[in-house]
């Protein structure tokens, strides 16, 4: 038997990050972000003792989805392809691990909530990040109310039907640098905090651009190549930076910034996506 899921991959705009809690449940992040129609494959055959993990063609160790499947099963396969880069601020790793929890889990006859929740708590456990698998399990334009896992956690989803555009223009950063920075954290916390109190007054997709921007800024995480980036771009859309990640997202008049960011950075990095609604999800199986 083999079971197959996609997960979408998840951009952040701007957030909080709350650790203050013993239990991983109750761990996560506040802010607003939303899920695009490119992401994570995975393929999973169950069986046999040990997890064998490739990705794009390769095996790798990958230690945040082998502790999903590996809390369902013993051993097995899991072929996972990805559309966009991790490190990037695109909630890659998040995506591999739920859609590799959906696809073992429905091979071992667990439910969606508990793929959910053992992906959110390897998640937290590797900081890989604290709010993206929460987000990717609903799809849509998401606002983060109350980090953690639903019950303790409150996220309000709204539907969407967006196009934009994505563009990596630097090396990857690790977010676990970043969590792990205890004063960086503090920094980015008043400032998150204050983008959300302004967002919660107005939670159209425009203003959400609009703050994200002024997070990004304020924080000083956007340098270097996107500096450039938005310079380049301002009069043709709205965007801001993918936390986090060296990449941005905008939305605006598409084909002129295909162009501009294809000069910049190569067309090969450069997406152009739809907000996904639906969120992580089983597919078919061929035949």
């Amino acid at each position: 038997m083999t079971a197959r899921a996609f997960c979408p991959a998840h951009i952040t705009g701007f957030f909080t990050v709350s650790e203050n809690h013993s239990d991983p449940e109750r761990v996560g992040s506040r802010g607003a972000g939303f899920s695009v129609n490119l992401g994570a494959h995975a393929r999973v055959d169950v069986g046999g003792t040990g997890w064998k993990i490739t990705v794009n063609g390769r095996r790798r160790s990958f230690l945040l989805v082998e502790k999903v499947v590996r809390y369902f099963a013993p051993g097995g396969k899991v072929d996972i392809t990805t559309d966009v880069p991790f490190s990037q601020g695109l909630g890659m790793s998040g995506a591999c691990a739920l859609a590799s929890g959906l696809a073992v889990c429905e091979e071992t006859g667990h439910t969606r909530e508990e793929a959910v929740r053992e992906a959110h708590k390897a998640e937290v456990f590797c900081r890989t990040g604290l709010g993206d698998v929460i987000a990717q399990s609903i799809g849509g334009f998401e606002i983060r109310l109350k980090e953690g896992l639903p019950p303790h956690g409150e996220i309000r989803k709204l539907e969407l039907d967006r196009e934009l555009l994505i563009a990596v223009l630097g090396k990857p950063l690790m977010t676990p640098d970043v969590l792990n920075d205890a004063v960086l954290t503090e920094w980015v916390n008043m400032i998150g905090g204050e983008c959300m109190n302004e967002f919660i007054d107005d939670t159209g997709f425009d203003n959400f651009l609009d703050i994200s921007h002024r997070f990004a800024r304020e924080t000083e995480f956007i340098k270097g190549p996107v500096v450039r980036a938005f310079t380049e771009a301002k009069d043709h859309g709205k965007g801001s930076m993918c936390m986090i990640g060296n990449s941005v997202f905008f939305t605006g008049n598409i084909n002129r910034l295909y162009e501009i960011f294809s000069d910049l950075t190569g067309h090969r990095n450069v997406f152009i996506v739809r907000i996904d609604n639906r969120g992580a999800r089983l597919i078919d199986s061929p035949g």
